[in-house]
């Protein structure tokens, strides 16, 4: 599960949500490109202030301490990506997003980096993010082709798997450091 579960890492999902803006440049798509990157930044912008706030908080035996960024940023990026290539509508966008936020959440609960909680509170970020994509964005455009994006998505993901930014201590000394919780 380990190897799965790094697929999902900002190692990978950071350069990979750059190569898609990068291919929807190319396409010649710049307002898909400004949507594209800004529920990205949704995403990570959500995700670390509930991180902050609630890891702050930490209450012990809670089953939301830190919620799943890799369930959040998979959802999103691997969603994203699925509803952008195959041209899919909102309803079928939101739920290959969910598909795929099971599937990394799943295995964030199996090497034991996550609750259920904490997989459903990123996976509900990701999903919705990858909705208000596809409604913002008012359709794919034409001129994107999807192999272009292949080229440059499968090479990034082969040479980047493994690699881990291990975020999660630092939001920890971040959110005490911060002493968030009155």
């Amino acid at each position: 599960m380990q190897q799965l579960t790094d697929l999902a890492d900002l190692a990978v999902l950071l350069p990979l949500a750059l190569c898609v803006a990068g291919w929807l440049w190319s396409g010649g798509w710049t307002r898909g490109v400004w949507l594209w990157l800004a529920g990205l930044m949704a995403v990570l912008a959500i995700m670390l202030i509930a991180k902050l706030a609630l890891l702050g908080c930490a209450i012990p035996g809670a089953a939301l301490v830190s919620p799943s960024g890799h369930t959040a940023a998979a959802a999103y990026v691997y969603g994203g990506m699925a509803a952008l290539v195959w041209r899919m509508r909102t309803a079928m966008a939101t739920a290959s997003a969910a598909a795929i936020a099971v599937v990394f959440g799943l295995s964030r609960i199996a090497v034991h980096a996550h609750s259920l909680a904490e997989i459903v509170f990123g996976g509900a970020v990701g999903v919705a993010a990858v909705a208000g994509l596809i409604l913002a964005s008012g359709g794919v455009a034409a001129g994107l082709r999807p192999l272009r994006l292949v080229f440059c998505a499968v090479p990034l993901i082969i040479v980047l798997h493994g690699v881990r930014l291990n975020m999660e201590p630092r939001l920890r000394a971040a959110a005490s450091w911060m002493g968030l919780c009155i």
